[in-house]
């Protein structure tokens, strides 16, 4: 009997066996291949155009648009500052910097680009799970983005908004660009774009300066109360000096910041960057210092310093020819 029963549960396994086996090829065969068809998530061109989004901001252009209010330095008194991080780091450092902030109680809003937010659905995840902010920093990171056209403007900051609330639930409300002059008429595409605010640093923590404690005491030690501080994690993608306004129109693959090019200097290794965070807020702990969001900073309409003296130069001609004019008109009356 003992005999018999083994085989019989041999010949039950066998049959449960190939059952399982038949599901599987099933599985495959007709359920995922139908994946087969879905766009890839890193096929950008086809996924997130946003063409509807920049017709709309478009449209918001030509009716005529107040520019986006940029957020900046708080007076000082409060001991406050905020933190911002240019560019989404990958998921590893991603996950070792939320940490840091956490243990501290602090807060940062991550600024990311928006193919890296479609490459790296984990770590948009990670991030939006440990309570941190999004915002919005162009399409790969562009630098200089006061000087291309607004229509490059309006695809690169839609497309991003696009990605990103379909990654992560969470439509931005903030915008950053590296070494980008916030003119009017780029505030007004950003507002138009759906980002009712600009975010403007006033200190930035150079890569690798905060090496041991003593260096980030010392570091801090300079940084005012209610400093905004922009800590880069990715190497911003720059414009082609010789194509005015254009924007690299290579392979998505190849546009992604982390991504070194032909003939460019490596960029620095960022594997510390968590540790020289830790540095960082302990050493703002050590000063009283409250990291705080920047949402809760003032809110201005920003005049460029260079707009400024431009202005005041342009008034002062007027007022000059003006003057001359008057000038001359009393000498002919004579």
């Amino acid at each position: 009997m003992d005999g018999l029963s083994y085989k019989k549960i041999a010949a039950i396994a066998g049959v449960v066996l190939l059952v399982v086996c038949g599901y599987l090829i099933y599985l495959r065969d007709n359920v995922l291949v139908e994946k087969r068809d879905i766009p890839e998530l890193t096929d950008i061109s086809a996924a997130y155009q946003a063409d509807e989004e920049i017709a709309v901001a478009k449209s918001k252009l030509e009716e005529g648009i107040a520019p986006a209010e940029v957020i900046t330095t708080l007076p000082a008194g409060g001991n406050c500052v905020a933190i911002v991080i240019d560019g989404l780091p990958d998921r590893s450092l991603a996950a070792r910097m939320a940490d840091v902030l956490q243990k501290h109680h602090a807060t940062a809003t991550f600024f990311v680009e928006g193919q890296n937010a479609a490459d790296e659905t984990e770590t948009i995840r990670l991030l939006r799970d440990a309570g941190f902010e999004l915002g919005n920093y162009t399409f790969v990171g562009l630098a200089g983005f006061d000087k291309v056209s607004q229509d490059e403007q309006l695809e690169e900051i839609c497309r991003t908004q696009k990605i990103i609330s379909v990654r992560s639930a969470f439509t931005p409300t903030l915008f950053r660009a590296p070494r980008t002059v916030f003119t009017d008429a780029l505030l007004q595409a950003v507002h138009a774009a759906g980002i009712p605010y600009a975010v403007k640093e006033n200190v930035r923590v150079p890569c690798h300066a905060l090496v041991d404690e003593a260096a980030a005491d010392a570091y801090v030690a300079g940084i005012a109360d209610g400093s905004i501080i922009a800590i880069p994690a990715n190497r911003p993608v720059e414009r082609k000096a010789d194509t005015e306004g254009k924007i690299d129109e290579r392979p998505a693959i190849d546009m992604k910041p982390t991504i070194q090019d032909a003939g460019e200097q490596a960029p620095a290794a960022t594997e510390d960057l968590a540790s020289e965070l830790d540095r960082l807020l302990t050493a703002l702990e050590k000063r009283g210092f409250k990291v705080m969001n920047v949402n809760g900073f003032r809110k201005i309409h920003y005049i460029p310093a260079n707009a400024a003296v431009a202005g005041e130069q342009a008034a002062n001609a007027v007022s000059k020819n003006v003057t001359d004019k008057m000038q001359g008109g009393e000498a002919g009356g004579q």
